[in-house]
């Protein structure tokens, strides 16, 4: 694997701090599969990806929060490109304050040797 687990994490918490959705969205491939207790979506089109960042980056900026910080709890290699691992987020103001912590499990595929998220299980603890 070229990109540890770690790299892309960081990778994405500076595309996520861009509030660019396009940017973000670049993180991610489809199909995508996103479970929530709301149930489980398919996102078959990166439009949609784009779409959803364009509203979901609105209460991050709201909140000022200016850092992104992943601290991957667990990792693990399920098969040769397949890889989950649980993180959570530590995101803080300009002043290092605590704004708000998350988190979530991310599944990972491998192509071209590139990390993207091809599957999302969102927690709500």
């Amino acid at each position: 694997m070229a990109v540890s687990i770690q790299s892309f994490f960081e990778h994405y918490a500076s595309a996520l701090m861009s509030y660019s959705a396009e940017k973000i969205s670049a993180c991610y491939q489809t199909p995508l599969a996103i479970y929530s207790d709301q149930g489980i979506r398919f996102v078959n089109q990166m439009p949609e990806i784009v779409s959803f960042w364009k509203e979901a980056v609105k209460p991050y900026a709201a909140q000022k929060i200016q850092k992104a910080i992943p601290e991957i709890l667990s990792g693990e290699q399920l098969s040769k490109s397949i890889f989950v691992s649980k993180v959570r987020w530590n995101n803080v103001d300009a002043s290092g304050a605590a704004v708000m912590t998350e988190t979530n499990f991310y599944i990972l595929s491998e192509k071209d040797n590139e990390l993207k998220i091809s599957g999302l299980i969102i927690m709500n603890k």
